[in-house]
């Protein structure tokens, strides 16, 4: 018995004991049941279910008698209907689809993650598909560990700016750290001074990062866990980037 034709008569919609029948009559051209349930292996208490399931989607012939016999139909011409039936299921299917016009919410501008795994792959991707310039702002270069590489590769390519108010030391594994200007550093501290309005109390940043001047990203801790939020309001975006700019001079050169 060939499997593989039995698995892919299974694919088509035959059951494996349709399929195994199905291929011993081809086989044997014409046989009794009880030929058929010899050579499939069926059992025996199945098999006259199975053959006239067969009969009944014109896959063979019953010929009447004692005993009876089962006649394979040409496989081609039957299996030829089936194509030409699931074609033309198929261009209707398609045509209804494309009768479909759902109008679909915009996306949201704002999303957030909340797996550290997928904040880390979520960093990757923005650091990899960014084509002009990436700003990132940390208090510790610990975050960028899981990042190195991605960096590392992305600097070759477009301008990476990397930014501490804390820093200690002006690398971190070949990545230049620049000390963020007293201008910058300013504006934070005074955004800060303003309480809740400006800063929410139970959120610590740890790293905050915009790409192209499109997309905002900002990862860090609530209470102990670990979360961040995308923002891809180009507008936005595109006025923080050139405040930091304004401020920064690491950041225009």
């Amino acid at each position: 018995m060939p499997e593989e034709l039995v698995e892919n008569l299974r694919n088509y919609g035959f059951t494996e004991y349709e399929a195994k029948a199905y291929t011993a009559i081809v086989g044997l051209g014409r046989g009794t049941a009880r030929e058929i349930c010899e050579i499939s292996g069926v059992p025996q208490g199945r098999i006259y279910t199975v053959l006239n399931t067969l009969a009944d989607r014109a896959f063979l012939e019953i010929q009447e008698g004692t005993p009876t016999f089962y006649l394979a139909e040409n496989p081609a011409e039957v299996f030829a209907a089936i194509k030409d039936e699931y074609c033309n299921s198929i261009d209707e299917m398609i045509e209804d689809l494309r009768k479909l016009n759902y109008e679909a919410k915009p996306p949201s501008p704002f999303w957030s993650i909340h797996s550290e795994q997928g904040i880390i792959n979520r960093e990757k991707m923005l650091i990899r598909y960014a084509e002009h310039d990436i700003i990132i702002i940390i208090k510790d270069p610990a975050p960028l560990r899981p990042l190195l590489r991605d960096l590392k590769a992305a600097k070759k390519q477009v301008k990476l700016t990397i930014l501490s108010d804390n820093i200690e030391r002006s690398t971190y594994e070949a990545l230049r750290i620049e000390e963020m200007s007293s201008d910058l550093s300013g504006l934070f501290m005074e955004m800060g001074r303003l309480g809740p309005v400006m800063k929410d109390p139970g959120w610590k940043t740890e790293l905050f990062m915009i790409i192209d001047g499109v997309t905002a990203f900002t990862a860090g801790y609530r209470a102990g866990r670990k979360s961040a939020t995308v923002i891809k309001m180009p507008p936005i975006c595109f006025m923080m980037k050139r405040l930091i700019e304004i401020l920064e001079p690491a950041a225009r050169e």
